[in-house]
């Protein structure tokens, strides 16, 4: 893996005073200030590496806490938290939100945060000062701070539809902002892609974590959906799909593409283990330098080195703990004896279990054409669904958990939840100790790389443009080459629709794509939350509105706008 060391360079402090004798005026020279800090190509290249730290500390680990990863479906239609072993609690609490949402407002300013970044980069690498070392250089600095800026509005305008457009840095103090129609939006994402598609540097030339220019034709694409423009979207998708950096992997490929393991009970030979679905998500096959084409562009993380969110998770940027949230909670638990279930070492992850999926995540949508049992993300290698004792102490050692070998079969369905093998892994990374057994385990940190953009997805967004353009034969062939490689029934021209393309979606990138910006986007977000979010099916009295397929402007950030009018929108006070 190849992590990058983050540094930043001041950006922030602006407010000098100021006076009309040209000596009291202080030129700092020994400490980075506003006015040094952006003199060189490398205080640039610190500055966008900066940027890329937030935005993988804001949204993979910015905290040791269950609603770090919402934006993944949490909450929404692929998983909710199960209160009791019936009872489901709200998330984001759609049946009573309002302008003072905490989980709304906190996206809103995080985006705004990175745009910040972004339009710092952009604005002062036109300062004369500069010392590029090319023109060439200075342009790919700045399309891939202005790919950071359109990726950051595209899902502002997805989740919260039209909102300011701030292109300039923001150098003082600032209260007549207004909105920008949705439209607007997506145009000012398709001219910052268009500079960006020209000038950054190709996947095969990009540093590991950092976007390559693939990534801003896939953003590109979404972004010419949005706009109706559908031919253009197909034309952006096949810069992505039909570069021969990139393809789907369809055989075992990596560094345990040759794994043998005695299965989930722990007991009997070791026999070959995974399938190709399962080499994806394996530590050491995530990035495109490691051999993976279909990789487009992922989030990095290093435990052993400076700045790669490392072991300790009570640390900054040491905070990627989807392990310890999406899974079975089983290894807490103890057998009807008083017996742990596990040796926590066999209990890779070690899940607290309050990332429960939903009956469409976990059953409904590996039902479609009878694929069960044969589409292999949904394979035991993939999605467990069977636990064994593998305590050597216990009564039921090497049998399958049961309500009836449960300590209290009550709380059985609370705490058996399938687990899915991209987030949990089949056998411990050996970090952690082990208190009983004395062995290694993983503690519940993910200590591998994820994914942000994979070319799967960049397939599906070709077939949405392809279905709502009029042309489901090719959007049939599109989501078929997914399928396929899956080894699923092959979709019908007659049977695609949108409902399709997002249950596939699901199937294929569940837990990896930024679910809540896809269902704004579509514009499905209240239809699949009534459909598929448990706590709304349970609870029918809350009467959740279409206003809801658009979040809310923070009611904060409305008050602090004293200087003109910050329109919300309609339907929240």
């Amino acid at each position: 893996m190849k992590t990058i060391v983050y540094f930043f360079l001041s950006l922030m402090t602006f407010g000098l005073t100021s006076c009309n004798e040209d000596n009291l005026i202080e030129v700092p020279k020994d400490f980075y200030s506003p006015e040094n800090s952006f003199v060189t190509e490398a205080d640039f290249e610190s500055a966008l590496a900066y940027n890329y730290l937030a935005f993988r500390t804001d949204l993979y680990a910015p905290k040791d806490n269950h609603r770090n990863y919402t934006w993944m479906g949490y909450g929404l239609d692929l998983a909710g938290w199960k209160a009791t072993y019936n009872t489901y609690s709200q998330i984001w609490g759609f049946a009573t939100i309002t302008a003072d949402n905490g989980t709304t407002g906190g996206f809103y300013t995080m985006y705004y945060k990175w745009i910040f970044y972004a339009n710092s980069i952009i604005n002062r690498a036109e300062k004369p000062e500069v010392k590029w070392t090319s023109v060439d250089s200075k342009n790919q600095i700045i399309g891939e701070a202005k790919f950071l800026r359109a990726y950051s509005y595209n899902i502002l305008a997805n989740m919260f539809g039209g909102v300011p457009l701030v292109l300039d840095e923001t150098q003082h103090a600032k209260f007549d902002y207004v909105r920008a129609t949705r439209t607007q939006v997506y145009e000012q994402c398709v001219e910052d892609l268009k500079f960006a598609t020209t000038y950054m540097r190709t996947v095969n030339q990009q540093k590991s974590g950092r976007a390559p220019r693939a990534a801003a034709f896939h953003v590109l694409t979404e972004v010419y959906i949005s706009l109706g423009e559908y031919d253009k979207a197909i034309a952006a998708a096949n810069s992505v799909i039909n570069d021969p950096n990139f393809a789907l992997m369809t055989e075992r490929f990596g560094v345990l593409k040759n794994f043998k393991f005695s299965g989930y009970d722990y007991r009997g030979t070791a026999e070959s283990w995974g399938d190709v679905y399962w080499d994806l998500f394996q530590k050491g096959n995530m990035n495109w330098k490691e051999g993976n084409k279909e990789c487009i562009w992922n989030v990095q993380f290093d435990m052993y080195k400076v700045g790669g969110g490392g072991l300790d998770v009570n640390s900054g940027g040491g905070n990627f703990v989807l392990e310890r949230y999406w899974g079975t909670n089983l290894w807490q638990q103890t057998d009807k004896n008083g017996l742990p279930l596990f040796l926590q070492d066999t209990c890779a992850g070690r899940s607290i279990g309050q990332y429960f999926p939903s009956d469409y995540l976990g059953i409904k949508i590996w039902e479609y054409k009878g694929d069960f049992d044969r589409d292999i993300r949904n394979s035991q290698f993939n999605v467990q669904r069977e636990f064994y004792h593998t305590n050597p102490k216990s009564a039921f050692y090497g049998q399958k958990i049961s309500p009836e070998n449960f300590r209290s079969p009550n709380e059985f369905t609370k705490n058996y939840a399938p687990a899915f093998k991209k987030v949990n892994v089949t056998v411990p990374y050996g970090i952690a100790i082990d208190p009983t057994s004395k062995k290694k385990n993983d503690g519940g940190r993910t200590l591998k790389d994820w994914y942000i953009i994979r070319l799967p997805e960049t397939l599906l967004l070709r077939a949405e443009a392809y279905m709502r353009k009029g042309d489901n034969d090719a959007a049939a062939n599109d989501i078929n080459v997914i399928r396929n490689r899956a080894k699923a029934t092959p979709v019908t021209a007659a049977e695609v629709t949108l409902d399709l393309i997002l249950d596939e979606r699901a199937r294929e990138l569940c837990i990896e794509e930024n679910r809540i910006s896809t269902l704004t986007r579509t514009g499905k977000l209240v239809e699949y939350l009534k459909k598929y979010n448990q706590f709304y099916i349970d609870n029918p009295q809350y009467n959740l509105g279409d206003h809801l397929n658009l979040l809310p402007i923070p009611r904060s950030e409305i008050q602090r706008n004293s200087g003109a009018i910050l329109e919300q929108n309609p339907g929240y006070n």
